[in-house]
């Protein structure tokens, strides 16, 4: 391939050159934004030509990895994510981005220069992360993504992140109860604040944000619409505020739709978990006072707020030492429900169904038959929680 000695004002040049050993080399050389002239030495024509159009490029998009550091991309990234009129990021992935490039990212990395980010540097970021080994995986992730944007614009020849050796996490073990800690946690229970929450959750399997968002609106009857959850977000201004002056920042709760769509929107419920629902219903009418804000939500607390994961989890975990059984995690009251199904014989496709895990395309499209196999699998599942 021929490579001309220069081209047009501003293209760059390409130089071919030998070493002292006779090898052939090509330098090319491009004038900056700030009228610095970058060389770049090569070992083919065609990289050459690579490099000559990824510099020509970068300052054309005023993105010179030789000056500009991971903090500014990071935040530029963050920036255009937020900016973005068609959201490509859920707002709290978002904010979790940020609190990450801020608090474990920046501090470590930020001030080096992208194009001198190298996977040495990285690996050791990595391990002198004092988190758990999953919170080293997400940091590390979260880097790896951002700079691929980085290269996919050119900006980066490669990703470093990429080339880098991770913690083995620990596998968090599900312990899901069985049937008989299901029983006496629901018998214990009974005339708990929150007993119905413990029973929507062994019952419908739902995840605990699905769970915090639900609505009486979406309670119909015997059954109930799966179609949003509970969620916090924060504004950014909030959060910087809220850092500068030491304390949480106060976010405001929103429904948002889960992540992944259920094939099944309508879930059944047993007449049992109807009349508790009807019971909870209206020991919430009884506690409400004047101030209480209308959020319109199922579960709430004493003050009529959203309940805050963690409040629940606390909650959760009395409740399990009341019982005299093994604490668990919420989570594990949704691993109950599968397990307990299976044991009980409700084909795959209807716990599939059920918990909202991905399903045949035939057992989506055929609605009125996912239906009548929720229904057979929950009433299954009422009589033997009964015993």
């Amino acid at each position: 391939m021929p490579i001309p000695m220069a081209r047009e004002k501003g293209q760059g040049t390409i130089v071919p050159t030998s070493t002292p050993k006779g090898a052939d080399r090509w330098r090319i050389a491009v004038t900056m934004a700030d009228g610095r002239r970058v060389w770049r030495t090569a070992r083919t024509p065609r990289e050459a030509e690579r490099i000559r159009r990824d510099l020509v490029e970068a300052r054309e998009l005023d993105l010179d990895p030789t000056r500009q550091t991971l903090a500014a991309f990071l935040r530029d990234w963050i920036r255009g994510l937020r900016d973005a009129r068609h959201q490509r990021v859920r707002p709290r992935t978002l904010d979790g981005y940020e609190a990450t490039v801020e608090l474990h990212i920046i501090p470590a990395l930020g001030r080096y220069k992208l194009a001198a980010l190298t996977p040495r540097r990285v690996q050791a970021w990595v391990d002198a992360d004092p988190g758990s080994p999953r919170s080293v995986i997400l940091h590390r992730a979260i880097l790896r993504h951002a700079l691929n944007v980085a290269v996919r614009q050119r900006v980066l020849a490669y990703n470093p992140a990429a080339y880098v050796d991770l913690p083995r996490p620990r596998s968090d073990v599900a312990r899901p109860l069985s049937l008989d800690e299901a029983r006496r946690l629901l018998e214990a229970t009974r005339t708990d604040r929150l007993h119905a929450l413990w029973r929507l959750a062994i019952v419908t399997g739902l995840r605990q944000g699905e769970l915090l968002g639900l609505a009486w609106d979406d309670v119909d009857g015997a059954t109930i619409t799966v179609g949003h959850q509970l969620q916090r977000l924060v504004a950014p201004a909030e959060r910087a505020v809220a850092r500068a002056e030491g304390r949480k920042p106060r976010g405001r709760w929103v429904r948002t739709p889960p992540k992944a769509r259920r094939a099944l929107g309508r879930v059944a419920l047993d007449a049992t978990t109807t009349a508790i629902l009807d019971e909870h219903r209206v020991r919430m009418a009884a506690e409400r006072r004047p101030d209480w804000p209308f959020f319109g939500l199922v579960f709430v607390t004493e003050a009529g707020l959203p309940l805050h994961p963690n409040a629940v989890r606390a909650l959760f975990a009395d409740a399990c030492d009341r019982v005299g059984i093994p604490r668990r995690r919420f989570h594990d009251l949704r691993h109950a429900t599968a397990h307990l199904l299976s044991d009980l014989g409700v084909p795959i496709e209807a716990r599939k169904l059920r918990l909202g895990h991905s399903t045949d395309i035939m057992a989506a499209h055929y609605s009125g038959a996912s239906e009548v196999q929720d229904r057979l699998a929950v009433e299954r599942l009422e009589a033997a929680i009964k015993g």
